[in-house]
């Protein structure tokens, strides 16, 4: 980040506080700049709001490429209203907080992705569409066939990052973790149960797709996990984001 950008950012939030600041970082040529824009919320100790206007005229000067805000009074984390927002915006979100600039960047589309072991596969979906409903989890470093190096990345991590096991696996509902076993000693293959008979997960060689969870799939199913702050999140984001590239 160029360093006359950041103190911008940062010296406009300043002005702003307690209030939370906003607006846009925009590309015109080689050039990286800052539009600050009024906050338009009621709350605005809470929220922010950007103005058609003030969107359209950032627009005008280039092209946007993230929107900014603050949490002065807050955590450097995404509200889950922060992650709906960013999903309609499509773009990175910088963060200001702590007299930091923190980056999240957009998340690419749920369905129809290339798979990138490590990058772009199972893993990383499950991580994204939980992000969109409003929990992180880490993105753990993994070699393409771990699971024939003695590692057992999933079963490892589910527990210690706030899942349980279901005992009961016909109460499955969306959100659901569905752990799979495919030509492996452990579970391998990761797909999140979207109601109505249907996965979404991304197999290798494959783009990221939704599924009937049937036949084949059934067959391989391990376990399947419950996050158990499941009724905090939002599951309707990341379900509307399927929605919007389905249509």
């Amino acid at each position: 980040m160029i360093e006359k950008l950041k103190q911008a950012i940062l010296a406009y939030a300043k002005t702003q506080e307690p209030h939370e600041c906003c607006g846009f970082v925009v590309l015109k040529g080689d050039e990286t700049f800052f539009v600050p824009c009024e906050n338009q919320a009621e709350d605005k100790v809470n929220h922010f709001e950007i103005s058609p206007e003030d969107f359209l005229q950032a627009n005008s000067l280039g092209k946007i490429t993230a929107l900014v805000h603050s949490h002065p009074n807050g955590e450097p984390v995404l509200s889950l209203l922060d992650r709906q927002t960013q999903l309609a915006a499509d773009v990175d979100f910088w963060l200001v907080c702590g007299e930091e600039i923190h980056i999240f960047p957009k998340i690419s589309p749920l369905l129809g992705r290339e798979f990138h072991h490590g990058v772009m596969d199972c893993y990383t979906l499950f991580r994204d569409f939980y992000y969109l409903a409003g929990a992180d989890f880490p993105d753990f470093e993994r070699d393409d066939y771990w699971w024939e190096d003695g590692f057992n990345l999933y079963l490892d991590n589910m527990a210690a990052h706030g899942f349980e096991r279901l005992v009961d696996e016909s109460a499955v509902q969306i959100g659901d973790v569905i752990l799979m076993q495919v030509g492996a000693d452990v579970p391998n293959h990761a797909a999140i149960y979207l109601g109505e008979q249907m996965v979404l997960h991304h197999s290798p060689r494959r783009l990221s797709k939704r599924d009937l969870y049937d036949g084949y799939w059934f067959k391989h199913t391990h376990s399947i996990w419950r996050f158990k702050q499941w009724s905090t999140l939002d599951f309707t984001v990341p379900l509307n984001s399927l929605a919007l590239h389905l249509s």
